[in-house]
This record gives structure tokens, sequence and C-alpha cells, in this order.
């Protein structure tokens, strides 16, 4: 069932076309009627049509129930018809136009929402009163004829033709809206892995490779464990603002589709560039910063060329030993903001701090290439590793 239509608002929306029919319909029935014989009977004809007409307008709420239903109006108005000898439309012998009409759009609806057993028993239903309606009512003439035959027969295929088209392209339509909310809903999962994994991941790697290293020089440097606590304790802090600050932006119905929108780390790239490079010389990285970046940046684009930034160092402290130098280059050219991190180091053979999901590197391409750029990152040849992106400045800032 079309729960779509459960109020009545939407449902006059759509149905407005079909009742203004069928009420123009019913004003000529009862213009016509109104001067014959039997004005009580013809009276009673004319209601049991509304109330037919009526079941019709609102039959996408029930539609099964309501095709029962008004089967059952117009068997019961052709025993009464059939009991007077008055035939409440002279024009036509059997079911009237306003039945037929409603007759019509009951089938039409009952085939698009219900199951195909319980629409075979509806329709089944309505045929069964037009059948008993040409065949007993006054002036029955349904079998006399191959006309009367099949003009009743047309009207019913068609009927259900248009039911069977507007259920295939409401089919079609449902598969188009849950495709795209599972493309959206994938959207926002990666979004916020890749804020998880490299906001909060860097923060928390950097306190695990301080601890670590603290008590490896614990025995000759008793001191040195109150050295670190200062960064320990700033890194702990950054990590909390980032994880309230994606939980703000998960509980903002706003930022759908924006995961980290409202990370304040983004309004000035020159300066977030440089925290994350300082933060990672506080922790012992030997970093050297070259900086050409303008503050003008879109957030989308400043949001992915400091990440990339940051998870490059987070990797290069969980993996590289032996390190002499590590060098981040930012720069803007040809309308490209072009991101380069290398090191001199020599990955290490034990299992990195807090291990490793294997997901920097995807998180990363994912973030240049979303914007439209290009990403690379693997070994150099004279030893160490890189990493070069490519973001295009005008492609993001639309």
């Amino acid at each position: 069932m079309d729960t779509t239509l459960t109020g009545w608002r939407p449902l006059l929306r759509r149905q407005w076309p079909i009742a203004g029919a069928l009420g123009f319909m019913l004003l000529v029935e009862f213009s016509t009627a109104a001067g014959g014989t039997r004005s009580d009977v013809l009276g009673l004809a004319w209601l049991a049509d509304a109330i037919i007409a009526l079941i019709a307008v609102v039959a996408p709420r029930r539609p099964v129930e309501s095709a029962l239903l008004a089967s059952m109006t117009m068997i019961g108005l052709t025993a009464g018809l059939r009991y007077t000898h008055v035939n409440h439309w002279d024009a036509v012998a059997g079911m009237g136009p306003v039945e037929t009409a409603a007759g019509m759009a009951l089938i039409a609806t009952v085939v698009r929402q219900a199951s195909p057993n319980k629409a075979t028993t509806a329709v089944a239903g309505i045929v069964f009163a037009g059948i008993l309606a040409g065949v007993i009512r006054p002036g029955g003439n349904l079998f006399d004829n191959l006309a009367s035959v099949a003009i009743p027969g047309m009207l019913l295929l068609l009927s259900i033709g248009t039911g069977v088209y507007f259920r295939a392209r409401d089919g079609d339509r449902r598969r188009v809206v849950t495709a795209a909310v599972s493309s959206a809903q994938q959207d926002e999962r990666l979004a916020l892995a890749r804020e998880l994994h490299d906001v909060v991941a860097h923060h928390v790697t950097g306190i695990v490779v301080q601890a670590q290293a603290a008590q490896v020089v614990a025995e000759q440097d008793p001191l040195a464990a109150q050295r670190v606590l200062p960064y320990i304790e700033r890194a702990g802090v950054d990590a909390l603002t980032a994880m309230r600050s994606l939980v703000s932006s998960l509980r903002d119905t706003h930022a759908v589709g924006e995961v980290g929108a409202s990370d304040a780390a983004t309004t000035d790239p020159v300066a977030d560039i440089r925290k994350v490079v300082d933060d990672a010389a506080a922790a012992g990285l030997p970093v050297y910063l070259t900086l050409d970046l303008p503050r003008t940046l879109s957030v989308e684009l400043a949001r992915s060329v400091l990440r990339v930034v940051q998870e490059s160092l987070t990797n290069t402290q969980k993996h590289a030993v032996g390190l002499t130098a590590v060098r981040v280059a930012v720069s803007t050219a040809d309308e490209m903001v072009h991101v380069r991190v290398t090191d001199d180091g020599k990955g290490s053979s034990a299992a990195p701090a807090g291990g490793s999901g294997g997901y920097g590197l995807v998180g990363m391409r994912e973030r240049v290439e979303l914007l439209g750029g290009r990403f690379s990152a693997g070994p150099r040849l004279s030893g160490g590793w890189e990493v070069h992106a490519w973001l295009p400045v005008r492609e993001a800032t639309r």
C-alpha cells in the first residue's frame, strides 16, 4: 500500500481529477433522472452512485476493502432496481456511467497497490457486480450481442493495464529512492569513517607513540614521562574536541552529507597546517614545513589538504624508524594545490602503535578524488616514503 496516501491532503492532491470527473457525472445523472418516474427510487439510486464514487476517490487508503465495499453497493443497487423495475439511467442498460467510471478507477487502484492475490479477489468482486448488473437490471442485455460484451471487456482491460503501468512506475520510483538513500547512507558512513580515522586516530596515535617512547627510556631518564605528559594531555584534549565536533555534526539534521563541517579546524588552512606540523614536531618528529597557500580556500578543499598532511604525519609516526627528516610541502600553482610529504625513514618490521587498519591511504585517496584531484603514495627510490596529492582549486570552490 502506498503509505504516502495515509493523510487526506496527499490523497486529495492525487485524486482530485477522479473526484472532479465523478462529481460532474453525478450532477449530469441527477439532472437527467430528476424528471423521471419513481423519483424516490431514482434518488436512492443516485445516492448509491454517489457512495460508489466517494469510495473510488478514497480507495488508495484501503484499496481492497474499498473495492469489495463498492462491489456490494453495486450488487445492492442492482437488487433494488430489479425489485422496483426502474432503470436509473435510461440510455444505458446495466451499470451506469458513474458506476462504470468508479469501477474502472477502483480496478486500477487495487491492481496498482494491492498484492496480486488480493487484487485478483477485489477485481473479481467488481467484475461479478458488473456482470450481475448487466444481466438482471431492467433492460439488461450484457450477453445479447458481441458489442455488449466487447465494450465492458475493453474497459476492464484498460483498467487493469492502467493499474499495472502505475504499479511498475511506482516500483521503479521506489528502487530509485532506495538506491539514492543507500548511496547517501554509504557516503555518510565513509565520511564519518574518514573523519574518525584522520582526526581522532591521529591524536590517539600520538598519545600511544609518546607513551611507548617514554616507557622505553624511563630506566635511563626517569623524567622522560613527565616531559611527554603535556603533549599527551594536549593530544587528548584535541581528540575530545574532534569527537565533540563529529557528534555535533551527526546530531545536526542540517549537516547531513557534511560530516565534520562544523569542525572549526578548516577556517584558516595556513594556521591549521602549521598547528598539525608543530604538534608532530612536539611529538618528536624531525619535520620541516614549506607552505605557500592562500587563506581563501573553500572549506572542503582546506579540510582535505589538512587531513592529507595530518594522516601522512600519523603514518610516519606509526611506521617509519630511523628518521632524520620529514618534509611537508604545500603550494598552489596552475589552479592546483600540491601536497607533498616525504620522509627518509625505514619501514618497521614490528606492528605499529595500536595496529594498522589499512584505511589511511584509502581515506586520503577518497578525499582527494572526491574533489576531482589525483593521489599517489609509495616508497621512494632513495629510501623512505612519499605522499603526493594534487587538488583542483577551481573545482573545489564552485
